[in-house]
This record gives structure tokens, C-alpha cells and sequence, in this order.
């Protein structure tokens, strides 16, 4: 017979934390699982501490050469011969009843699509981590309350705190494979589109973050900050693609322009003005994606037409909003951009590429200026 819940684990580099992660799965009192550990060739010892434990429902796979988490994720994910999907993460800890108490709600709850809980966090060293404001310490919601929530402020769902039904993933399909950094963001607003979900309030789980030593997608580091906000742009340019009408409208209404029940074009229109008041949770990124959004559905039929009786927003109004978008930098400081009649794209590129190489042979920080100044006292002596 089928397992009940299959058990992801993906590993990648984590020796000193695998095998904790591992027992505090073995641990649990519910049983009926299946154990699927994949590890994306780790350069250390994770694969030799995985081997130690020596448990029917283990089954390890390696990956020859290092293929990514999200992949190493999926290949787990379509492998899974439960009815359920749970995910630990190869630094972290399930606490006990962490099987139990999700299996035995999401039995008595077809309605729900996933069930997640509070978490603990703790550091490098197992210590925990005292957290005044914790992200995840989260109450139950409307699915519609979810949707809003999650739209204005962020990912606050702990993935390793998961168990969703496999069916969920086949429909939905799992995560998006290019992502490092909001995968598992990705993934809840794709879920709560769909379905509801279920918070225990109690922390099932702790979360590492790594603070002195090590790392992990969620240590503060500027390489993972630009790609949180490069990959939450992604995100917030299909955050309204495929949702219910109804759905919308019961999470967005209090910030709609027009009050009362609209037409399916006008909530499209809603969904722009949404995106330009700057009502998502990282608010320099929405501007752009409601310029995107609205190239994307003015020429549907009968938009355009609904922007212009229902809101009086014509073309011409858009055309002003979307030469204010600098991307490139191209607006000298505290210039007007509607009197600022000067600008030559060329000599802008021109410019840019001489302050460039002046960068790389003037400034006293740059390799080349460096290299010059050890040449020049080495032939002075």
C-alpha cells in the first residue's frame, strides 16, 4: 500500500546538520511515511552522515553534480507516492507531532489544500533565537484574507513547516526552477489561489538561520537581498494572472476606485491601480509591474473602453505615467521629466560609457589603478 505522507528531505553541504534533521523525522509519532532524501552533490561529508541511518523508508538519491535546490526539490516532488507531501530542509528540526497533528487536520478537512504551523528559530549552533516580532507566528485566515495579506506583506508561510496534498503540486506544478531566493513565496501565492489553508498555532518546527557562520538562502547578505526583489518582481507581475474574480474582489474591495459590484473588466482595471498605488510589500517594484500589466490587458476587448467610462483614465493618462519609469537612470537629479527636452539617448550612452572607463582607470579603488600605482613605485626604485 501507498504511504500516507512522503517525507522530502533535499540536502546540499549540510554535515553538521543532516543527521539531526534526519532523527527528528524518525522521531515522529506518526509512522506511515515514506522517506525521500536527495542530496545535490554536497563537496562535504552530508552524504556519509545521511548513510549512517539505516531505516526501511529511506531511499537516498545523489545527484552527480550539483543541479540546483529547486530541482533537487522536484525530483523528490515526482517521485512522492503519498497522499501527502512533507518538507524538511536538511539544516532544520521537526519538533514532535509535527506528522501527526498535520495529517490528522487534513483528514477531517478536504477542503484544505496545505497546513502549516509557527516555528522556532534557532542558530548555527542550535541555540535559540529570541525573535520579538516572528514572521511566522501567524493567525488563521480566509483564503481571501490570505491572498491580501500576502500581497502587502510578504512571505510569511514556513516551508519546512508544510504538508500539502500531492495533488496540489501536479495541478499547480511544483517550483519555479530558475528561483533561489522565493520559490517557496511563488508557490503559496500559486496555492492560495487555489485553496484554502490552515495555521496550528503552535511552533511544529525550528528554522535555522545561519548568524556567524555558514549560510543558507535566508542569512542577510546583499546577493540574496537583490534577488528577493528580482524574483518578487516576478512574482508581483503574475500575482492577479488566473485568480477567481470573487476571490479578488473579496480580498481587494476596500482599495477599489469603484465602490459597489463590477464587471469582470473593471476588476481588471482594479488590478492596475492596485499595482500603482504601490500596495505591494516591496513598494519601488510596483510602478514598473502596473505599466506591464496594463500593456498586457488594454487591448483586450472592451478594457479600454471600461478604463475610459468607469474611471475616466484614458491613454493619454498612462503615457504620462510610464515616461516617469526611469530605469536607466537617465533624468539628471531634481530634473523635470516634462521639461527636460534636451535628452539624446546617445550622448546618455556616450556619457556613460566614458564615466565608466574613468571608473576603471581613475578611481583609486579600481584593479587597474591599483596595478598602475605598484608599477609606478616599482620602476621609481
Amino acid at each position: 500500500m501507498a504511504p500516507i505522507v512522503t517525507v522530502i528531505l533535499p540536502s546540499y553541504n549540510h554535515e553538521k546538520y543532516v543527521g539531526t534533521a534526519i532523527q527528528s523525522v524518525l522521531d515522529q509519532s506518526f509512522r506511515n511515511y515514506e522517506f525521500l532524501i536527495s542530496d545535490d552533490c554536497s563537496p562535504d561529508h552530508t552524504v556519509d552522515e545521511i548513510k549512517k541511518f539505516h531505516d526501511g523508508r529511506i531511499k537516498l538519491h545523489v545527484f552527480p553534480e550539483n543541479r540546483g535546490a529547486t530541482i533537487n526539490h522536484k525530483y523528490l516532488i515526482d517521485r512522492a507516492q503519498g497522499k501527502y507531501v512533507a518538507l524538511i530542509n536538511s539544516d532544520d528540526v521537526w519538533l514532535p507531532g509535527r506528522l501527526e497533528k498535520g495529517v490528522a487536520y487534513m483528514e477531517n478537512h478536504p477542503e484544505c489544500g496545505a497546513c502549516f504551523s509557527w516555528a522556532e528559530f534557532i542558530d548555527e549552533n542550535g541555540n535559540h533565537l529570541n525573535e520579538k516580532n516572528n514572521v511566522f507566528e501567524q493567525p488563521n485566515r480566509t483564503q481571501a484574507e490570505w491572498y491580501a495579506r500576502l500581497f502587502r506583506n510578504g512571505n510569511c508561510l514556513c516551508h519546512p513547516s508544510v504538508l500539502i496534498r500531492t495533488e496540489i503540486y501536479h495541478e499547480l506544478g511544483a517550483y519555479n526552477l530558475a528561483m533561489r531566493q522565493l520559490p517557496d513565496f511563488d508557490m503559496w501565492v500559486r496555492l492560495i489561489k487555489h485553496t484554502p489553508i490552515y495555521i496550528f498555532q503552535e511552533p511544529l518546527v525550528q528554522h535555522r538561520r545561519f548568524l556567524h557562520s555558514g549560510e543558507n538562502t535566508s542569512t542577510p547578505k546583499l546577493t540574496n537581498s537583490m534577488r528577493d526583489v528580482v524574483e518578487s518582481y516576478y512574482i508581483l507581475s503574475h500575482y492577479f494572472d488566473g485568480v477567481d474574480d470573487d476571490l479578488f474582489a473579496e480580498a481587494f474591495h476596500k482599495e477599489f476606485r469603484k465602490k459597489g459590484k463590477l464587471t469582470h473588466n473593471e476588476l481588471c482595471c482594479e488590478k492596475f491601480f492596485l499595482l500603482l498605488d504601490g500596495k505591494y510589500y516591496m513598494p519601488s517594484i510596483p510602478s514598473l509591474a502596473s505599466i506591464h500589466y496594463f500593456l498586457r490587458i488594454y487591448s483586450l476587448e472592451g478594457v479600454a473602453e471600461t478604463f475610459r467610462a468607469s474611471y475616466r483614465f484614458t491613454m493619454q493618462n498612462f503615457h504620462d505615467i510610464s515616461c516617469k519609469v526611469d530605469l536607466l537612470g537617465m533624468m539628471p537629479k531634481g530634473a523635470d521629466v516634462n521639461t527636460a527636452h534636451d535628452f539624446n539617448p546617445e550622448t546618455y550612452i556616450r556619457a556613460n560609457k566614458v564615466k565608466s572607463l574613468a571608473t576603471i582607470f581613475f578611481d583609486k579603488k579600481s584593479g587597474f589603478y591599483q596595478f598602475c600605482k605598484k608599477l609606478y613605485f616599482k620602476i621609481k626604485r
